[in-house]
């Protein structure tokens, strides 16, 4: 079986419509078969959405395993002056995700990147919806590699299920970053922020 976040060139293309509206804005995406929550906005990036579009961003953000672009493109949409770039280790997911941002005329950067492989830039934000089924080995590793990849008095935003293990994720960012907070729930998710 593959995963959503595996590359496969021989996947039957099977596009699909995701509507969804946040803060008043309706937003349309395309999907793909072989991509996370292919049908619909999944929860976890909902309640994310609903926090970040609740507080005032700026700077320059990373929607890190952004998949087909919910995250990285309502951003854009909401906040016009931030500095959207969105990375995927799938190929399929960028081209989606470049194709979401061009619907909206939108001025963001894609990346194909293994997390951080193809990534040399610093950001004031970077955003994670963490891909679970590839282990906290893996999921640690980019939560190590975000922290490399901060500006001073950045934020790091991570949605993440407590049944998912959201609390012992908290307590691994507090070996890496000195400020780590609880600062939403919702529906069984818990947003970490660390800082």
């Amino acid at each position: 079986m593959n995963h959503y976040f595996i590359y496969d060139k021989n996947q039957k293309e099977e596009l699909r419509q995701i509507s969804f509206s946040i803060d008043g804005v309706d937003i349309n995406l395309v999907s793909d078969a072989n991509t996370f929550s292919n049908k619909r906005l999944d929860e976890g990036t909902k309640v994310l959405l609903k926090y970040l579009s609740s507080i005032n961003l700026k700077g320059s953000l990373l929607d890190l395993g952004c998949g087909y672009g919910p995250v990285g493109v309502t951003l854009k949409l909401l906040y016009k002056d931030l500095d959207v770039t969105m990375a995927d280790i799938n190929k399929r997911c960028v081209n989606l995700a470049q194709e979401n941002a061009k619907t909206y005329h939108l001025d963001i950067a894609c990346i194909e990147s293994d997390s951080y492989s193809n990534i040399d830039n610093h950001f004031d934000i970077v955003t994670l919806n963490p891909p679970i089924s590839c282990g906290k080995e893996q999921i640690f590793k980019m939560y190590q590699e975000t922290k490399n990849h901060l500006n001073d008095n950045g934020a790091f935003y991570i949605v993440i299920r407590k049944d998912k293990g959201a609390l012992s994720h908290q307590k691994y960012l507090f070996s890496l970053f000195p400020s780590v907070n609880v600062i939403y729930k919702e529906k069984g998710y818990y947003i970490l922020e660390a800082k």
